[in-house]
């Protein structure tokens, strides 16, 4: 029997548009402390909180996102909330306070939330039912591609041209996606009835707590991993090349992502996601202790490899326990678990750096990743057997 294309022009350029709006943030990634840092005069506490702010933004629109994207045409509001993120840009150009730059990662925060929500729901909407888990995991690979390239890029273009001309790029980037985008088309979906009036599980998938849980635990890990790397390597005197370790990070996502997106279709989910797991712990420990440019890079490969095989797994794990019309709310309700996780790492993470070091910051990322291992393995993995709906995986 021969299998569904997942390949069609209108996936292709969803995952275009994806990959254009993550390198365009990305590219700002390692260098926004350093610029606090160097133009604000900014404490790790301060540049804690500011960088956390985005997170913060993006949670706090979460739910509504959902609501949003299962409530009206997916493709406009897609269109809409790109525009936005786009325009966020400008705010990085013209702000000349850490109050304002402050306010623009909010801004940026909210815009994302509603962005990459719709954006992940539209590219379900496109993919084949029966090869869902699969497409998932090579549209994912375009937001690891653009975190491989986008930050050395910015790490780069930064040393040669200045931080000034970096953020006209990343808006320049956005708005070539934009135009991409309108000629994306969208099947139609039947949104959700308006008669059934507002619920808890029209803003948050309540079927997927235990999930939502451990999800958060992975982002306090993966917060300070891609926000403090280039303060971590001055800490442990490593002058240069910090920006393959998001590279690094990245190729391992992919190649984890391309092996195992096939086997997240058939039955092998809740197995990825363990493996992942289980890397992660070994690695974050491995990272805190040893302070070797070696196990630095090294720990950056090791560390995509575990979210390759664990958030394409995670994420089907969501849509197979929503209904159709509550897709949506399933996107949201995972990416609001990651927001929250990443937006409490940076913010505890830069406390932590100012009363210890960059090193115990990561040592605190390791028990956050066992912790949540350890009630996945107790109670996510068969409450996702108990709830999952008929015929997923």
């Amino acid at each position: 029997m021969q299998k569904t294309k997942i390949w069609t022009p209108n996936f292709f350029l969803i995952c275009v548009t994806n990959f254009l709006l993550f390198f365009a943030f990305y590219a700002l990634l390692p260098i926004l402390p350093e610029y606090l840092l160097n133009n604000f005069k900014a404490g790790n506490t301060a540049i804690g909180v500011t960088l956390a702010l985005y997170a913060v933004g993006a949670l706090l629109c979460r739910p509504f996102a959902g609501f949003l994207v299962d409530s009206v045409p997916r493709k406009k509001l897609y269109f809409i909330t790109y525009f936005v993120f786009a325009l966020m840009f400008c705010g990085y150009i013209f702000a000349g306070t850490i109050a304002l730059i402050a306010l623009v990662r909010f801004l940026h925060g909210l815009s994302f939330g509603i962005v990459s929500t719709s954006g992940n729901t539209v590219a379900i909407d496109i993919l084949p039912a029966e090869r869902r888990g699969e497409g998932i995991g090579y549209f994912g690979v375009t937001t690891n591609l653009a975190f491989a390239l986008g930050p050395m890029f910015g790490v780069f273009f930064k040393e040669f041209f200045g931080v000034e001309l970096l953020f006209r790029t990343s808006l320049g980037i956005g708005i070539f996606g934009l135009i991409l985008l309108t000629f994306l088309k969208v099947p139609l979906k039947t949104p959700a009835k308006k008669n059934t009036g507002l619920s808890l599980d029209r803003f948050f998938l309540t079927s997927a707590i235990p999930q939502f849980i451990s999800i958060i635990f992975v982002g306090l890990a993966y917060g300070p991993v891609i926000n403090y790397m280039n303060l971590y390597a001055e800490e442990i005197n490593l002058q240069s090349g910090t920006g393959y370790f998001y590279a690094l990070i990245a190729v391992g996502m992919i190649a984890s992502r391309l092996i195992t997106s096939p086997y997240v279709d058939k039955g092998y989910l809740l197995i990825c996601v363990k493996i992942g797991f289980a890397i992660l712990v070994l690695t974050y420990g491995a990272f805190s202790f040893f302070h070797t440019p070696v196990v630095f890079f090294g720990a950056a490969l090791f560390v995509g490899i575990a979210h390759g095989f664990l958030c394409p797994g995670y994420q089907t794990m969501f849509v197979n326990m929503a209904r159709h019309n509550q897709r949506g709310t399933a996107s949201s309700t995972y990416l609001s678990g990651w927001d929250l996780g990443i937006g409490a790492g940076v913010f505890i993470g830069g406390i932590i750096a100012d009363y210890s070091n960059y090193a115990t910051v990561f040592f605190a990322a390791s028990i956050a990743v066992l912790l949540g291992f350890l009630l996945f393995l107790f109670v996510g993995d068969s409450h996702y057997k108990k709830n999952k709906l008929e015929g997923s995986n």
